[in-house]
């Protein structure tokens, strides 16, 4: 007769077992680390889109322009008119990551001054503007981070604010 004895696991199989587990939890928080990223900017985006679509809402259910000033990290909302501090409605917003920032602010005032339609802004083409009849001054702007770039668009006719 024959005895098998329950002898266990050897030191190498253990070894070879932690070694293995260890490099697959390193894949996995790379990977974890890169997503955490990309959501904190998609998220950005997002948070930046909506301030410009309530800007937009509150626009045209108010009857009054709206004006939103950007910096590289913040983002700010006024009634009527961005040079003026006391039609401050919310902000400064702060850009929860340093790593991402917003660049590319363009928000061209027209070449012909359009009569009854406020474009001042503290810095030059920095300044999304909505007008109670629906339109707006049209512009991008991009939330970037290194390797990644949302771009946030306003249409002048309709107003539409869209993520791509």
């Amino acid at each position: 007769m024959i005895v098998h004895r329950d002898e266990g696991m050897t030191l190498i199989e253990m070894l070879t077992t932690l070694v293995i587990a260890g490099i697959v939890m390193a894949t996995a928080t790379w990977a974890i680390r890169d997503f955490i990223f990309a959501n904190a900017e998609s998220g950005t985006a997002d948070q930046v889109q909506s301030a410009l679509r309530n800007a937009q809402e509150q626009s045209l259910s108010e009857g009054r322009t709206y004006c939103v000033y950007f910096t590289a990290t913040t983002w700010t909302v006024y009634k009527s008119d961005c040079t003026v501090a006391a039609d401050k409605t919310s902000g400064p917003n702060r850009v929860a990551d340093s790593s991402i920032t917003l660049t590319s602010v363009a928000f061209p005032a027209p070449t012909t001054p359009v009569p009854g339609l406020n474009t001042a802004c503290p810095t030059s083409g920095q300044c999304a503007y909505f007008y109670p009849r629906g339109t707006a001054l049209a512009g991008s702007l991009d939330v970037t981070r290194p390797g990644k770039t949302y771009v946030v668009n306003v249409e002048g006719l309709t107003g539409r604010v869209s993520l791509g």
